[in-house]
């Protein structure tokens, strides 16, 4: 009788555990379904910056000719390898997306070879531009 006793109290003891452990996650689920209301602003929990953006070609796609690219910032790392961000891609040094490979990226921009012709596009073009303009 004593030993049926003991296998009772484990079982009713192994069944209020089991009951705690699904009762938290259902909580878990439930906040993970609640989402976050930015209310028109930044959502902070979203990074800015991601390793993903590299899948994102679409800013690359259709691109004829050198002047069609935007580069929006670069990485210089002769060290451990250098980054381009062009048409809100993360390109490397000979990696190819669509038609645009990058060659050689430097501190002031980045060569580019784009349906067979190659070119250097710097960072700071519009500023370039500006300048042209004043001196006019």
């Amino acid at each position: 009788m004593k030993n049926f006793q003991k296998k009772q109290f484990f079982l009713w003891n192994l069944l209020i555990c089991f009951g705690m452990i699904l009762s938290s996650l259902s909580f878990v689920n439930a906040a993970e379904q609640e989402m976050h209301n930015a209310h028109g602003k930044r959502d902070p929990f979203v990074p800015l910056v991601t390793t993903t953006m590299k899948s994102s070609s679409s800013g690359l796609l259709g691109i004829e000719n050198i002047d069609e690219l935007s580069i929006e910032g670069v990485v210089y790392d002769p060290g451990h390898g250098s980054v381009v961000i062009v048409n809100g891609a993360i390109l490397k040094e000979g990696e190819e997306l669509g038609s645009v490979k990058v060659l050689k990226i430097s501190p002031e921009g980045a060569r580019f070879l784009v349906n067979g012709a190659e070119g250097f596009k710097p960072i700071y073009q519009e500023e370039s531009a500006n300048k042209k303009n004043v001196n006019r």
